[in-house]
């Protein structure tokens, strides 16, 4: 049994199609399909059930792609301990940012300032990271603290921030003037939002999914840059997070509270416990760790996590 031969079959038990994975890995499909022919006689297993053209895992398949998977991660790691061991490779670690990108440009400062050779890619979904690097992801969540919490101490996330999630209005709205905003008294105004998959409009979508209607979108945004620009222009109001927004328009608007719809987010840092963890990744890691603890100590009343 050889390297390459397992490498195929990740490839096609990824794909579920010979003729895209012979296209991927530029080899003839007919040679992919008795490779995979040999290594089930090696086996004395099939690993895969024909479905029309696709290739469908079966259980014997599901079995083998674990043990597959546990080698090409343990031959990476090793490559990655002994690039830093050896001092050959470039510093590189990814960070995948979905949420608090207001606050990124910062992170990376005091990154770089603490070792200039560091390589950062920064990128906004985990499938756009290159494989094999390490990463560290930053996500926000809603209210489910309770599955966090429980895997606080096993080292693969870290809760960075528990922050408040306020309406955002333009200053001369004038439901800026009412002292107790109730969320009746925002049916038919109309809201701006990121798009439907961003960690923001799903946390709010948790929470508003509680009362009986649902806020007038008038338009969704790709990036927060351009959400708040929008907002700027006062264009709409924004359900938004208190803190890490929270100076960006203040002199063109007002965030409330919703009395009867409180909301909050969990901002959390996650990796892959069985990704080996370089000195530069444990740097980056600490680092952010470090900012949030100090950038938490700005806002009054914040719950310990």
């Amino acid at each position: 049994m050889e390297l390459l031969q397992l490498w195929y079959f990740r490839e096609i038990a990824h794909s579920g199609h010979l003729s895209r994975t012979a296209e991927k890995l530029h080899i003839a499909q007919p040679s992919l399909s008795q490779m995979l022919k040999r290594l089930e006689n090696e086996l004395g297993i099939s690993l895969f059930d024909r479905i029309g053209k696709r290739l469908v895992l079966n259980e014997n398949g599901v079995i083998f792609l674990k043990y597959t998977d546990q080698i090409f991660s343990a031959l990476n790691n090793a490559k990655l301990e002994l690039a830093e061991h050896t001092e050959k490779k470039e510093k590189q670690v990814i960070l995948c940012v979905s949420s608090a990108s207001l606050l990124l440009p910062e992170i990376v400062k005091q990154i770089q300032k603490a070792d200039p050779h560091i390589h950062l890619r920064i990128v906004k979904d985990p499938k756009d990271a290159e494989e094999g690097l390490p990463m560290l992801r930053l996500y926000s969540t809603a209210k489910f603290s309770q599955k966090i919490k429980a895997k606080r101490g096993d080292e693969t996330k870290q809760i960075l921030m528990k922050e408040p999630i306020r309406l955002l209005l333009p200053k001369s709205h004038p439901l800026t003037e009412k002292e107790t905003l109730l969320a009746e008294d925002l049916k038919g105004e109309p809201f701006i939002s990121l798009g439907v998959q961003s960690d923001l409009a799903q946390i709010i979508r948790t929470f508003t999914g509680e009362i009986v209607w649902e806020p007038e979108i008038t338009t969704y945004v790709d990036s927060p840059a351009m959400m708040r620009q929008f907002l700027k222009l006062n264009l709409g109001c924004a359900f938004v997070p208190e803190y890490t927004w929270y100076r960006f328009a203040e002199d063109t608007a007002v965030l409330k509270a919703v009395h009867d719809l409180p909301m909050e987010r969990y901002l959390i840092m996650e990796w892959d416990p069985d990704l080996y963890q370089t000195e530069a990744f444990i740097l980056c890691k600490n680092i952010i760790t470090d900012y949030f603890i100090k950038y938490n100590r700005r806002f009054r009343s914040i719950e310990e996590v």
